[in-house]
């Protein structure tokens, strides 16, 4: 019950704490912002959280580890968890703005805008950060399992407009309050062109869609236009 009330508190007052944040643009940020890294959580130590930096694209001072305060779920300021992946915008002090465009790297899409207004950027650990651009890019969890786009024949239909979408051109998902769902609708399809695996109904919404016979049949029927 406790944790209900946090989660309806931040939900409550999150759109009144944005409402408060300068409309910066991504470059007067830049400009003003001591350090922008793609950082992932590794382990909490007493009171803080500690990062390893996968891409820097600013900040001279900061090294391979960078140390953050541990925020609780209603501080002020942004929290980093353990096991995420993150793009922050932070001064050279313990703690992220939570009006700065930092987030989470999955709900991050303009990484390569960053790129461009960097020539010197760097990448700390290829590994880690090529798993990391995989896994943003190929996978997507539907309401019972996880599935990865680039080992498998997969169809989607965009449910919002009423046509199949390749994967790349479904809507983006831009926080964890506003993802996209997918749900399957039905598995080993065939057509006259292609296999395939799953076909599923996306959605951007957090309401379930009713997956009727009509449903069904007006998803299936988009594969073969």
């Amino acid at each position: 019950m406790r944790l209900l009330i946090i989660s309806f508190v931040i939900l409550f007052f999150a759109p009144f704490i944005n409402a408060q944040c300068d409309n910066f643009t991504l470059k007067q940020e830049v400009e003003m912002t001591e350090n922008i890294a793609i950082v992932q959580g590794l382990s909490i130590k007493g009171d803080s959280v500690f990062v390893e930096v996968i891409k820097k694209w600013k900040g001279d001072s900061i090294g391979k580890y960078v140390q953050f305060k541990l925020e609780n779920v209603l501080s002020e300021n942004y929290r980093i968890d353990t096991g995420k992946t993150y793009i922050l915008f932070w001064y050279n002090g313990i703690s992220v703005d939570p009006c700065s465009r930092s987030s989470e790297f999955k709900y991050a899409h303009f990484e390569y805008e960053l790129n461009s207004l960097f020539e010197d950027y760097k990448v700390e650990n290829v590994h880690k950060y090529d798993s990391i651009q995989y896994n943003k890019s190929n996978i997507f969890q539907s309401d019972t399992s996880i599935y990865d786009n680039g080992k498998g024949n997969y169809a989607f239909y965009h449910v919002e407009e009423n046509e199949l979408k390749s994967f790349s051109d479904l809507p983006k998902p831009l926080s964890r309050f506003k993802q996209r769902n997918f749900y399957v609708i039905d598995e080993n399809i065939e057509t006259t062109k292609k296999k395939y695996d799953v076909v599923f109904a996306v959605i951007v919404s957090n309401e379930k869609p009713e997956i009727t016979t009509d449903f069904k049949k007006k998803a299936l029927q988009s594969l073969f236009k």
